[in-house]
């Protein structure tokens, strides 16, 4: 039987909103993100094998209703964290907008090796770690396993799946970055991966009730 995957986006974040916020790990979810997960956990009508989260608060906060939901699932934390490619030590305290033209310089540049500073990471570094979790995940014994995690590290780990090992070119980097621009992945949506043993594939997007939706630029299927 193919392994399935499920690569949920956290819900609704301080920073999500624009609001002013400290360190990547700590930023904490709105009013209607705490609702929206809640929705979510209802909205899980099949007992996974296991639960895994980021280790940022927003994703374990996330997480939190469907483990609730389901006590027996064991629940793991994973190096699935959130790219962080602007060093947080220069943003204490800053929004989004505040980031935006930084953001902008960073992907515009196209290097794929460079990293801002400390606590930064660089893109290819993203994508080794999409790669290091779609190996952990294949080796699991777990068949039927919820991710909840972030935009970038979930849309990377489609990539890689869609690109292989071409994905870290400099026009390869500034496509992600177009696409994940054009077709945002967004808060509570999901990817429906599969593994048959030997390759992995992207089904289909869900949205936050677990509705099938259109298959982007990052899909395989």
């Amino acid at each position: 039987m193919p392994k399935q995957v499920r690569l949920v986006r956290h819900a609704e974040s301080a920073a999500n909103v624009g609001l002013a916020t400290t360190a990547p790990d700590s930023i904490p979810m709105t009013e209607k993100g705490k609702r929206r997960a809640q929705e979510l956990a209802q909205s899980i009508s099949s007992v996974p094998d296991l639960i895994v989260s980021s280790p940022f608060a927003r994703a374990r906060d996330t997480a939190l209703p469907t483990a609730q939901r389901y006590p027996e699932v064991p629940l793991e934390v994973w190096a699935v964290e959130e790219f962080t490619y602007l060093s947080p030590s220069r943003f204490t305290g800053s929004t989004q907008a505040d980031r935006k033209p930084h953001a902008e310089s960073y992907w515009e540049g196209g290097d794929a090796t460079m990293i801002d500073g400390p606590g930064a990471e660089s893109f290819d570094h993203l994508l080794g770690r999409a790669d290091a979790m779609l190996a952990k995940l294949a080796d699991h014994d777990a068949q039927d396993i919820l991710v909840f995690s972030h935009g970038q590290l979930i849309r990377a780990a489609a990539w890689r799946i869609k690109h292989g090992d071409h994905a870290s070119s400099q026009d390869l980097m500034r496509e992600f970055r177009v696409v994940d621009v054009r077709q945002p992945l967004r808060n509570c949506w999901s990817y429906k991966l599969v593994f048959n043993g030997y390759r992995w594939t992207v089904e289909y997007q869900l949205d936050a009730s677990g509705q099938e939706r259109f298959i982007d630029g990052f899909c395989t299927a």
